[in-house]
């Protein structure tokens, strides 16, 4: 017959009363109970198997950062789901070096997890492992491991603390390493900085502007599978591109937009365009381009032209373009040419000359070469009128560069000057094109501009 006990006490020694403090440390509670149950000789003892505990008063979360830790399966046909279990006893960890910071991303890729810290991206297996032959070559076979080996992509590039940059498209990624102010896609080549495609020096410039723990200020990085770019927005106060404000006369002025959204095609391996919108975060989903303003969702490419986020733009649409073919042979630049819609001007056309004669005038009172739109005339001093603007010839848009004398335009907008003689003479040239028109513009008026040329002789002095 079984038989209740009563036990008066357990005898148990503090081994430290209160917190111990013992320089640098500092030492909590410890607790060993007897075996015996009362203390007593030949008194009733614990079973085997008990053993003394300590007690931790101060128990913390411990935040590895450059770690990985997988929980149990889910398996949604047998309704097994042990995303709750992480085992300690079992090898469910994988650490990369914490010299290259904390891990910032993760992004699963067939049967591969590209991991993206703050200095280095790397990859690893997921559901095998890999062994090395005496070669070193590695082979791939099958194990329990979830994450297998890591080996390090070439380069020493990372995503910074800009996870918010990242997007992908088939086997592209693209991402910003603000600390070394590049933009970079990765591929199964390797990591490749794609903003020295032309804006090495615009990247390097504004990146540092862009600060890593300010609320407001982000780089965020979408891809449009529309137009098959990859697109990316800093967001700084400091940040100013020069936008255009104004039509009246050639001064251009500037206006601090405290964003640069612009945008970079595979097709021609370069950075194709800026764009007048701010947005909080985009996405693509079955090749329509959704972007967001605060909590707003739209879509793009729907409705009228140069308008973003309901908002119309004033602004001209305008292109800038360096003809520098022969950098180190003086050149005459004849003609501009352009293949488009009707309605683009050439604003200015500047030669690098060094006699600095012609077009290239440093005095900022002094009003830059223009060429207006199709069909613009101006009455000569005889009381003549002479066409200035853009000639129609074989479906192509084309005007003589020429030296000028003033003159003045049938409208208030456009004053200049005469062109007589022709030619401009310069290294290199840089010409800008503007298209202004009304900003409702529907879909079937759409300005376009296909390809920009000009005809030239090489000085033989």
């Amino acid at each position: 017959m079984a038989q209740s006990i009563e036990i008066a006490y357990y005898n148990t020694v503090i081994l430290a009363g209160g917190p111990l403090v013992i320089t640098p440390f500092t030492v909590g509670l410890f607790h060993v109970e007897e075996s015996r149950i009362k203390g007593g000789f030949n008194d009733t003892k614990m079973d085997y198997g008990v053993k003394a505990y300590l007690t931790d008063e101060d128990y913390s979360t411990r935040r590895r950062s450059n770690a990985m830790i997988y929980s149990g399966i889910y398996n949604s046909k047998t309704k097994v789901n042990k995303t709750n279990e992480f085992p300690i006893g079992a090898a469910i960890t994988r650490a990369v070096d914490l010299s290259n910071g904390s891990i910032q991303k993760l992004h699963a890729e067939d049967t591969n997890l590209n991991i993206l810290q703050e200095n280095k991206v790397s990859r690893a297996l997921i559901d095998k492992d890999a062994i090395f032959t005496a070669e070193g070559q590695a082979l791939s076979v099958s194990g329990s491991k979830v994450i297998g080996q890591v080996v390090a992509y070439q380069g020493k590039y990372g995503i910074s603390k800009n996870p918010e940059s990242f997007a992908h498209y088939g086997g592209r990624k693209y991402f910003v390493d603000k600390n070394r102010g590049v933009v970079c896609r990765l591929t199964r080549d390797g990591i490749t900085p794609i903003s020295m495609y032309g804006m090495k020096d615009f990247f390097k410039d504004n990146l540092a502007l862009v600060g890593s723990n300010f609320s407001d200020d982000h780089i965020y990085g979408m891809y449009d599978e529309n137009k098959d770019q990859y697109v990316v927005s800093l967001q700084n106060a400091s940040i100013n591109i020069g936008k255009k404000t104004s039509n009246t006369g050639i001064a251009i002025s500037t206006d601090n937009t405290e964003f640069a959204t612009l945008s970079y095609s595979e097709a021609v391996k370069g950075w194709t365009s800026f764009y007048s919108y701010k947005p909080t975060f985009g996405l693509s989903m079955s090749k329509k381009f959704y972007t967001f303003s605060e909590r707003i969702i739209h879509e793009h490419y729907v409705g009228e032209y140069n308008k973003f986020y309901d908002t119309p733009y004033s602004d001209p649409s305008y292109i800038q373009l360096v003809f520098n073919d022969g950098p180190s042979s003086i050149k005459t630049f004849h003609t501009i040419n352009y293949e488009g819609t009707t309605g683009w001007s050439m604003e200015s056309f500047r030669a690098e000359n060094v006699s600095k004669e012609g077009y290239t005038s440093n005095s900022q009172s002094e009003q830059a070469y223009k060429i207006p739109k199709n069909g613009v005339t101006i009455i000569d001093e005889t009381g003549r009128g002479v066409n200035v603007g853009f000639e129609l010839k074989e479906s192509k848009y084309y005007k003589e560069l020429m030296q000028r004398v003033p003159y003045a335009f049938t409208d208030t907008f456009h004053r200049g000057h005469i062109n007589t003689t022709s030619g401009i003479k310069g290294y290199h040239a840089v010409a800008e094109l503007q298209y202004w028109e009304p900003t409702t513009i529907v879909n079937e008026e759409k300005a376009e501009l296909f390809a920009v040329s000009s005809e030239i002789n090489i000085s033989s002095k």
